[in-house]
């Protein structure tokens, strides 16, 4: 039977699919993983169990499945497809996610409580995505929570629904309303983890259904047993559901919070009104009480390490009012089920008043963006379509939203000479393009210039039927400054930052630096501006490797804004960033960052941020969700898709990343980064005549000194970008940071001059190198990098033995910080291979390539072959061993 059911799968697969093996399955499905082979990739097929098949409606079953596959959420696996054999039997695809079971972890013993936290964290975050979906899972167990790099997600969303409705009578024959209550797995849910309601078939069974399967799974993790473990069959467990009352969790686990617990058994409420009443609501309280468990009362003190002591260590009572944060290891966001644009309010008034106008778009813009159930689309993509004349239906498309916000400011001047404002804001339907509300007009006064933007972003929440906790209406009604100046120099500097994202300059991001520091001196309860401050100095600083005045200038801003704005996203995150590079505290970065994405989890460049942090810690798949996230959030901004691209670069997923890229370049082929990431794709691959011909392209429409990345490209490719690279001026180069002369200039042009052969030549480069950085106390991310490129240069020019002393520092540098044991997630593995192949260690190169070919992140073997500073490894035979190895 099981060889004819496999047979009938693969013929109906047809030859897109090769079954390779069976997972096995329950009384619902048989499951099996077949190899996409279009995509490269291995799924999983699960095939509806022949008698549960019968009196099933495949086509009702396959509209509802269709239902399931729109859930897009990072703890939620997704359905891929599905289908009917040519024997009536339904099967759906969904990836193949590896890893284990929550159940295989539960069968190793216990699970440590912070790990357990997490789990449950995961689940529930996927409960709040699907419910607000309108979609219940109706089968919450162990077996249908999969661990994967430290993340949890729920499998089998909607299966269970697209049974119970598509069934037509029951197998047995009897009416189509009849519970099925004691098969496992099967359309009504699993006996262990079933609600009351469920297990007695009442129709209305709703979300908190899962709610209380939640509870059962919480309670089975954190206390090491099911709540009713004596109860052994189906009709005894539904027995104990219905009637029984289990053990206190905190009773029968003393380590877990009380906080914890009494959430936990409050889903196990045999009443469904005494439950929580969204999984949104459970997830809020968990995250409180985990973020309580990390310590009580604490004092902010100003020395920097009492600071951000406790910043993490924080008082019981800020927890009570700080929106439910948490700090889970992995932190995601969950994407808002409304996605919006605020687009650019039209300005109708005297030129000295646009500023303002401008002001209260971003500021209505901030407003709306920290309501999780809002999606806001980024100023820098919605400002593009400023006094634009295209319909809404097709800028939503462009933005891939539902709704756009827009406003027209009208100013007139009152008698004694000051300048009122009406502000009347409209929302449309992008589907549509019709207007579904228009607001009363807004009057802004010179008193009171600031109520608007709360006025408005309070009207567009309900218009739109989001839900608002008292928290979210708290955070409506806050003015972000009551000082017209300060906020001016707010979007000022704003506007410095949106400008450096493109030049990169760091001259505009000094000047909103400056915006910014204005802004804080004028109000020192500006949260946003202190973000905006915190995020500009640390950039700030990471381009000065070495300076210490920085770093002391960049420490003092983060002292100040941790007094006045403790619980501000931008800030959290800059001190995480500080937490991890300089401090190597890696328990404070995850608690910082896992709170600014709980405080802003739809707002992209706090996603970008913090998946940069993430990637940093080697969760690379999390930080590209989350990048994934905000370029959904900011489609026409360069600054996220190329942090997108990017991140699925060097996860050596070049079709995406190559879309990103053209993406970029679609929007503005003007904008380099786009550029960049075509021709590092096939700079780490070791495509050079791809590598040529794309530097070509790009240097049609863009010149070197739009960013000098573009100097390594040109030294590592033809000889006519050599030749020009070569003949160019020092300003042409435009180098203005010390990592920008250690990488971008002089060991760009030292490679240029070994693919020539011109080693003396390379070598007056080498020298520069060992000069410059020479008696430099080097800290931060950049530190082992520059620390490894001076060893380079050193033995390039003789001095082996202070090539090996600089190459013990950058290692212990890297060794403070690092997560992988070959410490390849902080130091560059070629810059290393090739210090030991100047060495004459051969064998010690190679073993450092061939860890970055095991790293989740880096070059190709080709890649490595094609670059100058190996070419001394040429003909050994360990070096050929490794590329006969590794054939790409």
């Amino acid at each position: 039977m099981t060889d004819l059911l496999r047979d009938q799968l693969q013929t109906t697969l047809g030859a897109s699919y090769t079954i390779a093996r069976e997972l096995g399955g329950g009384g619902m499905s048989r499951v099996f993983v077949a190899r996409d082979e279009a995509l490269g990739r291995d799924v999983v097929v699960k095939v509806l169990a022949p008698e549960l098949a019968e009196g099933l409606s495949a086509e009702r079953f396959a509209r509802e499945i269709r239902l399931a596959a729109g859930l897009q959420e990072p703890h939620i696996v997704p359905v891929l497809g599905a289908g009917v054999t040519a024997e009536g039997l339904p099967y759906f695809t969904m990836p193949y996610v590896r890893g284990e079971s929550l159940r295989a972890r539960l069968t190793q013993g216990t699970v440590p409580l912070g790990e357990a936290i997490t789990i449950l964290h995961d689940i529930a975050r996927a409960l709040a995505y699907a419910h607000r979906q309108g979609i219940v899972h109706r089968d919450i167990k162990p077996e249908n929570v999969l661990l994967n790099e430290g993340t949890a997600v729920v499998a089998d969303f909607g299966i269970a629904k697209a049974l119970q409705v598509s069934r037509t009578h029951a197998p047995d024959g009897s009416a189509t309303g009849t519970p099925i209550l004691t098969q496992q797995g099967t359309s009504l849910g699993t006996p262990a983890y079933m609600a009351p309601e469920q297990a007695v078939g009442d129709p209305d069974t709703d979300q908190r259904a899962d709610l209380y399967a939640w509870g059962v799974v919480a309670y089975e993790l954190l206390a090491g047993h099911h709540p009713f473990a004596s109860r052994t069959t189906a009709q005894q467990l539904i027995a104990a559901h219905i009637a029984e009352v289990p053990r206190a969790l905190g009773d029968a686990a003393p380590a877990v919070s009380p906080a914890i617990a009494a959430l936990v058994m409050c889903c196990l409420a045999k009443d469904p009104a005494e439950r929580p009443k969204t999984a949104a609501t459970v997830l809020a309280q968990l995250d409180a009480a985990a973020l309580a468990v990390v310590g009580g009362p604490r004092r902010v003190r100003a020395a920097w390490k009492g600071a951000l002591t406790a910043i993490i260590l924080v008082a019981a009572a800020i927890v009570i009012v700080s929106r439910g944060r948490s700090a889970p290891p992995t932190p995601r966001p969950v994407p808002g089920p409304v996605m919006l644009a605020v687009l650019p309010f039209e300005h109708a008034g005297p030129t000295e008043q646009a500023l303002f106008t401008d002001g209260l778009t971003d500021a209505v813009t901030a407003k709306l963006v920290m309501l999780p159930g809002l999606a806001i689309i980024d100023r820098q993509s919605a400002a593009q379509y400023r006094r634009t004349t295209k319909p809404a239906k097709q800028i939503g498309t462009e933005l891939g939203v539902t709704w756009l916000l827009e406003g027209v400011v009208r100013w007139a001047q009152l008698a004694g000479g000051a300048w009122q404002a009406q502000v009347t804001p409209t929302l449309v339907d992008a589907r549509s393009g019709t207007t579904r509300w228009t607001g009363t007009p807004v009057v802004i006064t010179p008193a009171d210039p600031f109520t608007a933007q709360s006025d408005i972003a309070t009207r567009v929440a309900q218009a739109l039927t989001v839900e608002l906790r008292p928290e979210d209406r708290a955070a409506l009604v806050r003015r972000v400054t009551s000082n017209r100046e300060a906020f001016g120099a707010w979007v000022r500097g704003l506007a410095a930052m949106e400008a450096d994202s493109r030049e990169s300059s760091g001259d505009a991001l000094r000047q909103a630096a400056r915006e910014f520091s204005r802004a804080v001196e004028l109000d020192s309860s500006f949260a946003e501006a202190w973000g905006e401050l915190a995020h500009a100095q640390s950039v700030l600083n990471y381009f000065s490797a070495g300076d210490q005045a920085a770093e002391a200038r960049m420490r003092k801003t983060y002292e100040r804004a941790l007094v006045h704005a403790p619980e501000q996203p931008q800030v959290l995150l800059s001190l995480a960033w500080a937490a991890l590079d300089y401090d190597h505290d890696t328990t404070a970065a995850d608690t910082l960052s896992a709170r600014a994405l709980a405080a802003a989890r739809n707002d992209p460049d706090v996603l970008r941020r913090a998946s940069g942090l993430l990637s940093q810690r080697q969760r690379h798949d999390t930080a590209y969700a989350l990048a994934r996230h905000a370029a959904l959030l900011a489609p026409r901004s360069g600054r996220l898709l190329s942090n997108a691209g990017t991140l699925a670069l060097w996860l050596r997923r070049w079709d995406e990343a190559r879309r990103y890229a053209d993406a970029i370049v679609a929007l503005d082929s003007t904008d380099p980064r786009g550029w960049l990431i075509r021709l590092d794709i096939s700079h780490v691959r070791g495509d050079t005549a791809a590598l040529d011909a794309e530097l070509k392209r790009a240097l049609e429409h863009l010149s070197p000194s739009n960013d000098n990345a573009l100097l390594w490209y040109m030294s590592a490719s033809g000889e006519a970008h050599a030749t020009r690279l070569l003949a160019m001026s020092a300003r042409e180069h435009g180098i203005k940071t010390l990592g920008d002369s250690v990488f971008g200039y002089y060991a760009a042009k030292a490679d240029l001059h070994l693919r020539r052969g011109e080693t003396r030549r390379a070598n007056i480069h080498y020298d520069s190198v060992r000069s410059l950085l020479a008696g430099r106390t080097l800290r931060g991310a950049q530190a082992p990098d520059l620390l490894a490129t001076r060893a380079l240069s050193e033995v390039a020019l003789g001095d082996s033995r202070a090539a090996r002393r600089t190459l013990s520092d950058a290692l212990a540098a890297a060794r403070r910080t690092a997560l992988r044991a070959d410490l390849t997630d902080v130091i560059s593995p070629l810059i290393v291979a090739a210090v030991y192949a100047r060495l004459g260690e051969p064998e010690a190169a190679v073993r450092w390539l061939e860890a970055g070919i095991a790293a989740p992140v880096g070059y190709t073997a080709r890649g490595y072959a094609a670059q100058a500073s190996l070419f001394v490894l040429r003909g050994a035979p360990a070096f050929e061993r490794f590329l006969r190895e590794h054939p790409n």
